[in-house]
C-alpha cells in the first residue's frame, strides 16, 4: 500500500470519528427535546485494495454510511393512539366537570329544594287558604323555582357555547398543523432527493402527526417519495404530500342529533357532501361534539321535560279552582305548548304576577275555607308526573344529577388509566429512542480517542514519507 493511501485511511477514520462526535453532541443537546429520537452513526469498511485475485488485500479505512435515528414505528403508533384517547377523555372531563359544578349544591339551594319549598308553600296554603302572607310566600317560592330553572338552563347552555368556542379554536389549530405537515413533507422529500438524512425533520413530522391525531381519528400512509398522506377516518384526505385541506366551522340550525341552535358544524374543503361534524371520531373534537350533542343535550332535554311536566300538572289543577273573586280558569304558570326550551320559558302567569288574590285554593266559588285545589297541588310533589308516569320531580332531578356524576367518574377513571398506559409507552420509547447522557458521554470519549488515534496514523504516515524522501536525496 502506498504511503498516501495510509494517510487516506487515517483521514477516513478521522472523518468517521468527527461525525460521531458531532452526532453525539447533537444527541446531548437534544436530550430534553420533545419527540427527539437518538441518532447513531452507521459505518462500513471501505473497499480493500490488494494483489491479484484478492491476495494480500489491505483495508483502506472506514466510510460513513449514514446517520440513522433510532425510532420504533410501532411504539410511535401506540403512543399516538393512546394520546388520542387521553385527549378525548381529558376534553370530555373538562366539559363534565363544568356541568357537575352547575348542579353542585354545596354552596346553596338546588332546584330540587326550590321545588320542595314550592309544594310545601301550597301545603301551608291548604291549611290557611285565606292567609295573604302564605300566598305572598308561595308566589315568591314559585318565582325562586322558575328563576332556578332559568339559571340551570342558562349555565348548561353556556357550557355548550364554551364547547363551541373550543371546537372553533381546535379547528384553527388543525389547519395550522395540517399545513405544517404538508410543508414538512416537501422539505423532507427535497432532503432525501439530495441524498441527505432528514432525521430531525422526521422527528418533527412524527411529533406533529401525533399532535394532529389528538384532535380526531386519523390514518397515515406513505407514498413512494416518503411523504405522509393523512386521512380523517370516515371523511377522507386531510394532507396529501405537500397539499393540505382546510377545515372551517359554521353556525347551523338545531338538528336531531342534539346540536343546539346556532351550534357549530365542521366542514372540510375536500368534502363536498356537507358537514363532517359527526364523522369525526375520538380525540378532542370528537369529545366536544359528543359532550355538546349528547351529554349536554340530554341534560337540557331533561330539565325542559321537568319544567313542562310541572307547569302542565299545576296549571291543570289550578285552572279548575276559583280565586278569591270567584273566577276560575286562571293558570298558575304561563302555559307552555311543548317541552322544548320549557326550562327557559317557565314563568308565573300574568294574573298571579299581578295579584296574589288570583291564586286559587278551592273548587267552589265564594268558599273561603275550601282548600282542595291547594291540597291537590301540594300532593303533586309525590306524584309520578315525568317520564310517562315513572318518576316524581325529585326522582327525575336526582337521577339526572346522578347520571352526570356517574358519567364524569367513569370518564375520569378511563382518563387516569390512559395516563398510566402513556407513561409506560413513553418509558419503552425512552429505552429505544431516548438520550442517555451517561452513554453519550462515554461515546464522546470513545470518538475522541478514535480521532486522536486516527491523527496518529496520519502522523506516522507523514514520518514514513519524510524518511522515503530523505533516502531519495541521499
Amino acid at each position: 500500500m502506498a504511503i498516501p493511501n495510509i494517510m487516506q485511511t487515517g483521514r477516513s477514520a478521522m472523518v468517521a470519528a468527527k461525525t460521531g462526535i458531532a452526532t453525539t453532541g447533537h444527541n446531548i443537546s437534544n436530550a430534553n427535546t420533545e419527540g427527539y429520537s437518538r441518532q447513531r452513526v452507521s459505518t462500513h469498511a471501505a473497499e480493500s485494495i490488494g494483489g491479484q485475485f484478492g491476495k494480500n488485500t489491505v483495508g483502506t479505512g472506514v466510510a460513513v454510511s449514514r446517520v440513522e435515528r433510532l425510532n420504533d414505528h410501532y411504539i410511535e403508533k401506540q403512543i399516538r393512539n393512546s394520546q388520542k384517547d387521553l385527549s378525548h377523555f381529558e376534553e370530555k372531563d373538562l366539559i363534565l366537570r363544568q356541568v357537575e359544578d352547575i348542579f353542585n349544591e354545596m354552596s346553596g339551594d338546588g332546584l330540587n329544594r326550590f321545588i320542595s319549598r314550592f309544594f310545601n308553600e301550597f301545603r301551608k296554603l291548604s291549611e290557611e287558604p285565606e292567609s295573604p302572607a302564605i300566598r305572598q310566600s308561595l308566589r315568591e317560592s314559585a318565582q325562586s323555582m322558575t328563576n332556578d330553572f332559568h339559571r340551570l338552563r342558562q349555565e348548561v347552555v353556556a357550557v355548550a357555547q364554551h364547547a363551541d368556542q373550543r371546537i372553533e379554536g381546535f379547528v384553527g389549530e388543525v389547519n395550522h398543523i395540517a399545513q405544517e405537515l404538508a410543508d414538512l413533507n416537501q422539505r423532507i422529500s427535497w432532503v432525501e432527493r439530495s441524498g441527505g438524512s432528514p432525521n430531525d425533520l422526521l422527528d418533527k413530522r412524527d411529533l406533529i402527526f401525533r399532535k394532529l391525531g389528538s384532535y380526531f381519528d386519523v390514518s397515515m400512509s406513505q407514498d413512494k417519495n416518503g411523504s405522509f398522506n393523512v386521512d380523517i377516518k370516515g371523511v377522507g384526505p386531510l394532507v396529501m404530500a405537500d397539499r393540505a385541506e382546510h377545515l372551517s366551522v359554521e353556525g347551523t340550525p338545531a338538528n336531531r342529533s342534539g346540536k343546539p341552535e346556532a351550534g357549530l358544524d365542521i366542514l372540510s374543503s375536500g368534502n363536498v357532501l356537507g358537514t363532517i361534524t359527526y364523522s369525526l371520531q375520538g380525540g378532542k373534537l370528537g369529545a366536544l361534539i359528543e359532550a355538546r350533542d349528547k351529554m349536554i343535550a340530554t341534560v337540557l332535554d331533561r330539565l325542559d321535560e321537568m319544567a313542562f311536566a310541572l307547569t302542565h300538572a299545576v296549571n291543570q289543577i289550578h285552572s279548575q279552582g276559583f280565586n278569591s273573586e270567584g273566577i276560575s280558569g286562571i293558570p298558575f304558570f304561563s302555559p307552555l305548548q311543548e317541552p322544548n326550551r320549557a326550562a327557559e320559558w317557565i314563568s308565573l302567569s300574568e294574573e298571579v304576577q299581578l295579584s296574589i288574590d288570583q291564586i286559587a285554593t278551592g273548587l267552589l266559588p265564594e268558599s273561603p275555607g275550601d282548600n282542595r285545589v291547594a291540597l291537590a297541588i301540594a300532593q303533586l310533589q309525590n306524584e309520578k308526573l315525568i317520564d310517562h308516569g315513572h318518576a316524581t320531580a325529585d326522582e327525575w332531578f336526582n337521577s339526572m344529577v346522578t347520571d352526570v356524576g356517574i358519567a364524569s367518574a367513569k370518564n375520569r377513571s378511563s382518563m387516569l388509566q390512559e395516563k398510566d398506559i402513556i407513561l409506560q409507552l413513553n418509558k419503552v420509547r425512552e429505552q429505544i429512542s431516548g438520550v442517555s447522557i451517561d452513554e453519550e458521554t462515554a461515546n464522546l470519549m470513545e470518538f475522541q480517542h478514535a480521532f486522536d488515534a486516527s491523527a496518529k496514523v496520519i502522523q506516522v504516515a507523514d514520518d514514513l514519507l519524510k524518511t522515503v524522501l530523505s533516502l531519495k536525496r541521499d
